[in-house]
């Protein structure tokens, strides 16, 4: 790995004088990570509720599976364009627009009496917010640069994830005593405070703004696929395995854990406490080890990872099998997640950032659409999730194999010193 196998194509500014300073890149990384904190423990607060709710609705696993679907697929619909729309109108308003429908999306749900009304909630929810997560991903990829680009992402997941750990924990508590609506209140709340934070704090990354310069030195992202074909579709499908197997123990396990195994709220919330403890630490790790050694291994590794921590969940009989699996998925998530987003930006042009995330966000969101239904639909046929968190063992391998074969080699820091200008 100490020879550069293959190079990214493209380098990420105009020209060497545009590159981003660092000190202020990774502030303004900080801030938009607490930002994105306090949305996710919104965003996480509602997370132990749902089978609960499901129950009091009297529904069963397919309908929670369409209903965690429903986010997503709206998602995949207008990801990209969203996407694209923050590589023209600036990332801070979309993300700000995102917050807002988060809010009023959560008031739907509090308020919600049949499956329809939270099915519907659930789809305007991931219709506005589609372009948040591309837009914040690009404007880490816009204020960093490849030597740092890991451990920036690092930063951003640990604010997504401190936000994963408090948000499901608190969930718990307050659904525990004080019922399962009030926490969606709760969340509008967060979201609407987030969304005063970031207008305060983050400043919009220093760009091409003017239309005119904007239509000059676009590029299509179809031609930004095209020189990195291989590398990039080993990404989608890695990224695709990832949130495939979420999206199966969201609906199937978190099922099988409350109707087979008596799982309180607030014991779902401790595990997903114990799960983020742990992804927020690694993020940190594995993001500057991915500076230092490169992106690949930390992938394929993670992917491998993963499967062995399905797995204990396919076998689980208890509390303490829950949660040791848990932890295990903590660390492949944690090894996974910013690395595969900084090896994305490493090989994309600065000029379709927004583009290329929104396409892979896409990407994410369809594997959301399809583990939930499938997931849903595989518990009640067969009573339990095995099957369904086994075939999530199988795809996840298979993920490695692709990691493996079908990424570059690089050294980040190396990397940076030999990219071409696209201009040149």
């Amino acid at each position: 790995m100490d020879d550069l196998e293959e190079q990214p194509a493209v380098e990420h500014a105009l020209n060497q004088d545009s590159l981003p300073d660092q000190r202020s890149g990774i502030y303004q990384v900080w801030m938009l990570a607490l930002s994105l904190s306090i949305l996710q423990i919104g965003f996480g607060i509602v997370t132990p509720i749902f089978p609960f709710y499901i129950v009091e609705l009297g529904v069963g696993a397919t309908e929670l599976g369409v209903l965690a679907a429903s986010f997503a697929f709206t998602r995949i619909l207008l990801a990209g364009p969203l996407g694209g729309l923050s590589d023209r109108v600036g990332r801070k308003r979309v993300l700000l627009a995102a917050l807002a429908g988060f809010a009023v999306s959560n008031v739907i749900y509090a308020f919600a009496n049949s499956i329809i009304v939270m099915i519907i909630a659930r789809a305007l929810e991931g219709g506005i917010s589609a372009g948040f997560y591309p837009a914040a991903n690009a404007f880490v990829s816009d204020m960093t640069t490849p030597e740092n680009r890991g451990t920036a992402m690092g930063y951003l997941s640990m604010g997504n994830m401190v936000g994963f750990v408090v948000g499901p924990s608190l969930g718990g508590v307050l659904a525990e005593f004080l019922g399962i609506r009030l926490p969606f209140i709760v969340a509008a709340v967060a979201s609407l405070v987030t969304l005063v934070i970031l207008n305060l704090i983050v400043r919009e990354p220093e760009r091409l703004t003017s239309q005119s310069d904007l239509e000059k030195h676009r590029v299509p992202v179809r031609e930004v696929f095209s020189k990195n074909a291989k590398a990039y579709s080993a990404l989608g499908i890695t990224m695709f395995a990832n949130m495939f197997a979420i999206g199966i123990l969201e609906v199937a396990f978190m099922l099988d854990a409350v109707q087979r195994y008596g799982f309180s709220p607030l014991e779902i919330g401790l595990f997903f406490g114990i799960l983020g403890v742990i992804v927020i630490i690694g993020n940190i790790g594995f993001g500057k080890i991915s500076d230092r050694i490169g992106r690949k291994w930390l992938i394929t590794t993670g992917s491998l990872v993963a499967a062995l921590s399905l797995y204990f969940f396919m076998i689980a009989s208890g509390t303490v099998d829950f949660y040791l699996a848990g932890a295990i998925l903590g660390v492949a998530i944690s090894m996974r997640g910013p690395t595969i987003q900084a090896m994305i930006a490493d090989l994309s042009d600065a000029r379709a950032y927004g583009s290329v995330m929104g396409t892979f966000g896409a990407i994410s969101n369809s594997a959301y659409v399809i583990g939930p239904i499938l997931g849903g639909v595989m518990f009640d046929t067969s009573g339990d999730s095995i099957s369904a968190v086994g075939l999530t063992v199988v795809v996840s391998i298979g993920s490695a194999a692709v990691a493996a074969l079908g990424l570059p080699s690089y050294r980040p820091a190396k990397a940076s010193c030999e990219l071409e200008s696209v201009g040149d």
